[in-house]
This record gives structure tokens, sequence and C-alpha cells, in this order.
């Protein structure tokens, strides 16, 4: 018997589950603090420095970004790409799709909890109501636009054009938390702490993808 195939796995699965296990520490560690802190140091500089390179462009830019992340224009996108994956009978990916839209649904429940303010150094586009830790706008685009990149790893076939559209996503992923903090919406911490989260959340989703279509 090959011991050392044996106990290979096993140290894989180890790494794995501590990796996950320090993850799930430090969101939850972040998440604390953020609710004790209003800001984190180094947040009010960081915001200014951003928004000190602010130009025309830039201000039309980030108003368009806040735009994707409006209900009425991202749902039925979603609904669009929901109904596509079920008549390719893909029915693992719907799954782990509607799964992202209950993730978001819970980010925004957790800024109840952390109740953290939002910023006062609004300089462009509309002044949001709600509270400003975890940033909504940034886990809707990294829960999206990460489900997007595990889709089109397994759809598109040049790999080319597979790492084009990719890094273009991963691109508009890390423009919207920049944008959030440059509207003076969110403090850098909250933008840090979406995608804290929302790796975490999309880990989980893509398992929970795997673990349906190993069930089937």
């Amino acid at each position: 018997m090959d011991t050392a195939a044996i106990i290979r796995p096993i140290r894989v699965a180890s790494w794995k589950t501590s990796l996950v296990a320090a993850g799930i520490l430090g969101m939850l560690a972040f998440f604390v603090l953020a609710w004790a802190y209003p800001t984190f140091p180094g947040d009010e500089g960081a915001l200014v420095r951003f928004q000190a390179l602010g130009t025309g462009w830039l201000d039309d830019a980030v108003v368009l970004f806040a735009k994707v992340g409006l209900a009425k224009v991202f749902l039925p996108a979603i609904a669009v790409l929901a109904v596509g994956l079920l008549f390719a009978r893909r029915y693992a990916d719907v799954s782990m799709v509607v799964a992202g839209l209950m993730v978001i649904g819970v980010g925004n429940g957790l800024k109840e909890l952390v109740d953290r303010p939002r910023p006062e150094y609004h300089m462009v586009g509309p002044i949001p109501s709600s509270l400003s830790f975890p940033s909504g706008h940034t886990l809707l685009a990294v829960i999206m636009g990460g489900i997007l990149v595990y889709l089109i790893e397994r759809s598109v076939k040049p790999l080319a054009l597979r790492r084009a559209i990719q890094a273009g996503l991963i691109l508009a992923v890390l423009a919207m938390g920049a944008s959030r903090v440059y509207m003076g919406v969110h403090w850098p911490s909250d933008v840090i702490g979406s995608y804290v989260f929302g790796v975490m959340a999309l880990a989980g989703l893509v398992w929970f993808r795997n673990a349906l279509v190993s069930t089937r």
C-alpha cells in the first residue's frame, strides 16, 4: 500500500480547511471592527486621495457604475442570465446565481447589524440613504462578476478570448469598489470588507454548485 498516496490528499484537505477557517475568522474580525469603529486607520486619507483625482470623465464613469448597482438594472440582467442557463439545462449554475442573489441580500442586511454611518465626503452622484458597511454595490460586483468569471471559464473555448473577458470582468469589479470611494459614499474599509466577504461567499457558491452536480 502506498502510504504517501493516502496521506497526500489528507494533507491537501487539511490545508484547504485551515485556509477556509482562517478566511472566515478574518472576515468576522473585520466585521466586528467595522461595528466597533466608524472608520479604520487610513480611511480618510485614502478617500481624500481618491477624490483628488477628480475629472469630468471620472465623474461620469462613477455615476454610470452607480446605476449598474440599481435593482431595476441588475435584476433584469440576472434574470436573463438565469433564463439562458435554464434553457441550457445548467440547473446547478442557475442555483448558484440564485444563491448569489441571496448572498447580496444578506450583505444588505448586515449593514443594519454593523450600523456604520457613511462618510461626509459626498462628491458626485446620488446620495444613498442606507448605511455604509459593507458596500452593497461592491458586493454585487464581486458576487456576480465572480460568477460570470466562473461561467466563462467553463463556457468560452478560445483561451485568449476567455482570459480577455475574465480580465475585463475583474477590472470592472475593482473599478466598482474604487468608484464608491471616489464618490464619497463609502470608506475604503467598507469596500475592502465587501471584497473579503464576497470572495469568501464566492468560494461557498462554487462549492455549493459543485455539490449539486456531484449529487445528480
